[in-house]
């Protein structure tokens, strides 16, 4: 199982600083993945992380049907189980790999990649008829990747069987079904406080706890990503359809018990949750897409590639219909290291654990993604993930991929990565003495930026800003976080007039607002 959630690192933005107020609120943005310990059956993956672990980050989720019943150790057996198929097809034990898998799915009969690699075995030992049978359970468990099922060479014993083809006669119907018995839980689980939707082409089902204009820019929004995350780097898309939970505070505290965590990725129920909008859908959705990616792979990426892909995309802004990449707001902590000549060498780097990853993460994060955003400048980050992926048996670390993308050397290409990323300008996260002002203290939201006060006289006041009024948008940017609105506010100068996207009462209105100076 991968996890992976913003949060246990925290750094300080003045969310109320548009007043004479230093009031602190502290937005966890920053964020923290468990180490994953992966293996892969033929092309899929399972995706498994220790139990500790689990307790410690993951969704508390309502478990398949029918596994409600299982203890945490059996999970974890089953999972380990599943490893070790992997290790045995590796030491080209075929009977023994088939005999762990099966002992896993008995007690997980519910994973359906599992029951997916299954078929993959059987076909190979040419047992064709047992091995559709497993392809049957598959989709019925909600497997969807059709890709895979008719590109995949370890089935192609199987693609010219009447029984083969039927199956595949039915992928739409499948997928509808899939999508309409996930949306179903969710209904069950939320009631009719929540809307809903079913996205069958992006794989895609939406809960939301706000109304119809968030959920459909959150659809928006990721239809977005996912468009571009294909054509950028990731070739194969989600096997199942990924769940996307934005609920009520409430809800999302009794989903996520443990404090400080405003996202996570949990690939074992393919659910994203999150408790606001923003940058932390943005990464954790990339987290989902990429998981996605390693399981057709059956590779397991490093943590610094995962999150150094994620923490790139985060702050991304949208330009003619794709996800552009931008600097995140670690880029000056790295340019401090830097200067203090403390930054990692990427020879070690690249061989992280998720443990000392998470020791040193406004550092890691940052460096991972600022370098990552300097193969992106490049354009050199997509040759980078084809030469990754295809020297993955010789070196999973991706030293070998940096080198050979780049024509240089770790330490070299070290110096020509700082040197650029010395040039860049940090987003702007706090007002500066002489800088617009607008005279708003807001508070954060699940869907936007909430007005707790309005200075009196201030741009805001003038405007006729009301406390209460929530703001989703300036100008032409959609604004769901305080992380995405202070670095476009700076943008700006005083006197400039600028539009902002608010709601009131449940109505969406705009508001010309001319800047004041702070």
């Amino acid at each position: 199982m991968t996890i992976s959630c913003w949060g246990e690192h925290e750094f300080p933005v003045d969310v109320l600083a548009e007043g004479g107020s230093q009031c602190i609120v502290r937005l966890c943005i920053l964020q923290y993945a468990i180490n994953m310990r992966t293996s892969g059956i033929l092309l899929l993956a399972c995706l498994v992380i220790s139990s500790s672990a689990r307790a410690q980050h993951a969704i508390a989720w309502r478990p398949t049907t029918g596994e409600a019943s299982v203890s945490p150790e059996d999970r974890q057996r089953a999972s380990n189980l599943a490893r070790q198929s992997i290790e045995q097809l590796e030491l080209n034990d075929i009977t023994s790999a088939e005999a762990k898998l099966r002992e896993a799915l008995a007690i997980l009969p519910g994973k359906a990649v599992w029951h997916f690699n299954l078929a993959c075995i059987l076909t190979g030992r040419r047992q064709l008829g047992p091995a559709i049978d497993e392809l049957q359970r598959a989709t019925d468990l909600g497997f969807t990747d059709f890709t895979a099922l008719q590109g995949d060479s370890a089935l192609s014993a199987l693609h010219d069987l009447p029984r083969f083809q039927k199956l595949i006669a039915r992928k739409d119907e499948i997928r509808h079904n899939a999508g309409q018995r996930a949306l179903a839980e969710l209904r069950e689980q939320f009631g009719a406080k929540y809307l809903y939707e079913v996205d069958e082409e992006q794989k895609l089902i939406f809960a939301i706890g706000s109304d119809q204009a968030t959920l459909d820019a959150v659809k928006a929004a990721l239809n977005i990503q996912a468009r571009t995350q294909a054509a950028d780097l990731f070739s194969h898309k989600p096997d199942e359809f990924i769940r996307v939970v934005v609920p009520t505070l409430a809800d999302y505290r009794k989903l996520m018990p443990q404090r400080g965590i405003p996202g996570i990725y949990e690939d074992e129920s393919r659910t994203l949750l999150a408790e606001q909008l923003g940058q932390v859908m943005t990464h954790e959705f990339t987290h989902a897409l990429h998981a996605a990616d390693q399981r057709m792979l059956g590779q397991e990426h490093p943590i610094w590639l995962r999150e150094g892909l994620a923490s790139m995309y985060e702050a991304g802004e949208v330009e003619e219909g794709r996800l552009i990449p931008r600097d995140n707001f670690r880029l000056a902590y790295v340019q401090q290291a830097a200067r203090r000549n403390a930054l990692l060498p990427l020879e070690k780097m690249v061989k992280l654990s998720g443990h000392d990853f998470a020791n040193g993460p406004n550092l890691s994060y940052g460096q991972t993604s600022s370098l990552l955003l300097y193969l992106y400048d490049k354009k050199l980050l997509r040759k980078f993930y084809e030469v990754y992926k295809a020297s993955y048996q010789t070196d999973r670390t991706g030293a070998i991929a940096l080198e050979e993308t780049t024509g240089m050397k770790l330490p070299e290409l070290q110096k020509t990565w700082t040197a650029w990323m010395l040039e860049r300008k940090p987003p702007q996260m706090k007002g500066t003495i002489g800088g617009p002002y607008l005279g708003i203290h807001f508070g954060q939201t699940i869907d936007g930026l909430r007005v707790m006060m309005v200075i009196p006289a201030s741009a805001a006041a003038k405007a006729g800003i009301k406390n209460g009024d929530v703001l989703v948008g300036l100008d032409d940017h959609e604004v769901r976080d305080y992380a995405s609105f202070s670095p476009l506010l700076s943008s700006h100068k005083p006197g400039d007039e600028v539009k902002l996207k608010l709601r009131r009462d449940g109505k969406y209105f705009d508001v010309p607002v001319v800047l004041g100076q702070r």
